[in-house]
């Protein structure tokens, strides 16, 4: 099985939103964060509940249940993984929108 690889989306300026948000995090938050994307880059699009749910029209949920935090991406080709926006759940539904958008234009 070849492992996928993954990706921060980047801004026009080639800065990473998900990549600052990770900078945030603590010790603990970020190693349970890493575990859910070494899963994902294994498994890729055969990651199902209830690590990774599809959102719809592209667009996947990584879902982190210690800390509650989620991951937003798409695949793009064969074997690449785009980490498009992240946060927690009280963020959800505003980050969601972010990655709906950067999707569109990643197509």
């Amino acid at each position: 099985m070849r492992k996928w690889t993954i990706k921060y989306w980047v801004n026009e300026s080639g800065k990473s939103p998900v990549e600052k948000w990770t900078y945030k995090l603590t010790t603990e938050q970020f190693e349970a964060v890493f575990q859910e994307l070494r899963i994902l880059e294994a498994l890729g699009n055969e990651l199902k509940l209830p690590h990774s749910r599809a959102l719809g029209k592209g667009l996947f949920e990584l879902r982190e249940r210690q800390f509650g935090y989620r991951i937003y991406y798409c695949f793009k080709g064969n074997q690449l993984i785009i980490l498009l926006a992240a946060g927690d759940k009280k963020s959800q539904e505003k980050d969601i929108k972010i990655a709906y958008k950067r999707l569109l234009e990643n197509k």
